[in-house]
């Protein structure tokens, strides 16, 4: 039997407890809070415990650690799960979809600049998504990651099949700016936070001094 469902939210790793279920594979993104313990969970032990291949092959396909598999969409097959990276999975899939249907109708965009422009566009959506989700106390949910990753894949689609190298490379300064930014910004605030909590424990010691 195959269930397909939407992950939305997942809870905190530590005390996973695994039950053996009937063989079923399922896709999941559930955004319940408070939800039952999954019965095809992993045990936090046994992922802690696997060898740095599987380690490494889980962080490749997820890009996140068992903490963060509420970002992911997981697919469960005979009671195990494997979790992939939400937003990188809608990308990847808007991308292969998008250059699919570009190259099999051979669709002419025309003019370039203003299909680039679309792109532009649609790129900006997993952005904003993410940059909003980095630096606020928003939270967003993997259908919202999904989708607007799948707009960006087809962004990149839009680009590959201009072939015009200018349009890349402004993407790519594009997408590299962003991820600097938000870089610089958060090392900002952890530096700030970081004062604020060495100010705290000079102040304590003071008053334990005196």
């Amino acid at each position: 039997m195959v269930q397909f469902k939407i992950v939305n939210s997942f809870p905190d790793a530590i005390g996973f407890k695994t039950t053996p279920i009937k063989s079923i594979v399922v896709f999941t993104v559930n955004g319940e809070e408070g939800r039952p313990q999954q019965y095809d969970e992993l045990e936090f032990e046994d992922m802690t415990s696997s060898s740095d291949v599987r380690e490494g092959a889980r962080m490749l396909m997820s890009h996140h650690p068992p903490s963060m598999y509420g970002h992911c969409l997981r697919v469960t097959i005979l009671g195990r799960s494997l979790y992939f990276c939400g937003r990188c999975t809608g990308i990847y899939g808007g991308l292969g979809l998008g250059l699919l249907g570009l190259f099999m109708f051979q669709i002419q965009l025309e003019p370039e600049w203003l299909w680039f422009f679309i792109s532009v566009v649609l790129g900006f959506t997993t952005i904003v998504d993410w940059m909003s989700q980095r630096l606020s106390p928003r939270k967003t949910t993997n259908l919202i990651r999904s989708s607007t990753g799948f707009m960006s894949g087809l962004a990149l689609a839009i680009i590959f099949y201009l072939a015009n190298l200018f349009y890349m490379l402004v993407a790519l300064a594009a997408m590299s700016a962003s991820i600097g930014i938000v870089g610089l910004i958060e090392n900002r605030q952890r530096s700030n936070y970081y004062k604020e909590i060495e100010e705290e424990l000079d102040a304590s010691s003071k008053q334990t001094d005196a």
